[in-house]
């Protein structure tokens, strides 16, 4: 179920889902709005180059997203980090339920959830606590907009600006890097160069 990261990923390992499937990147790739997800590179990849990827992630959004399993038949990160959704986004509150227990399960792991959907977050953090090895990144769907506060429950902010600027702080190989995969990282707005 996990993917070996490559490029800017390389080694750290991702478990994807499939964005051509999932209603809310669609309503999102075909937004109005100049927002980000109108350029998204998973969309794009996944119907083109990386086309052979998509079967594996189809099957990791319907095991993740419609039902709570158990947590001993769920997927192990073969990493000290581990990413969710280098490809695609949450789809329902069943799937958030299931990586906080991939989470649970590997303590001595640091995971980093990129996410647009703040409201399956808030409910599914109402009743719940966030593991204590996961951190939160609020993937901020409009360019050149850096004035997004920190949700609630979220640790980070990920923004995409047009044009490199000075405060720019994402450029690097994450595993160079590694701002997004350190608890404790003071550090609450990520800004990359949109590519």
């Amino acid at each position: 179920m996990w993917s070996v990261g490559s490029g800017k990923m390389l080694g750290i390992p991702s478990l994807n889902t499939d964005t051509t499937s999932n209603k809310f990147c669609h309503g999102m790739y075909n937004s109005k709005q100049d927002i980000i997800c109108r350029e998204c590179y998973s969309m794009s990849m996944l119907n083109t180059f990386r086309k052979n990827c998509k079967p594996k992630f189809l099957n990791n959004s319907e095991y993740l997203s419609t039902k709570i399993h158990p947590r001993q038949y769920l997927p192990i990160c073969p990493s000290n980090v581990g990413r969710f959704h280098s490809h695609g986004e949450l789809i329902n509150s069943i799937h958030l339920e299931n990586i906080m227990n991939i989470c649970l399960n590997q303590p001595m792991t640091t995971f980093s959830l990129w996410t647009k959907r703040k409201n399956i977050v808030s409910r599914v953090l109402k009743d719940r606590d966030k593991p204590k090895n996961l951190i939160l990144i609020y993937s901020n769907p409009y360019i050149d907009k850096l004035d997004v506060e920190l949700p609630k429950h979220f640790n980070k902010v990920f923004n995409n600006v047009s044009k490199p600027t000075s405060n720019v702080n994402c450029s690097k190989k994450c595993l160079e890097c590694m701002m997004c995969y350190t608890l404790g990282n003071p550090i609450t707005q990520i800004i990359e160069v949109k590519k």
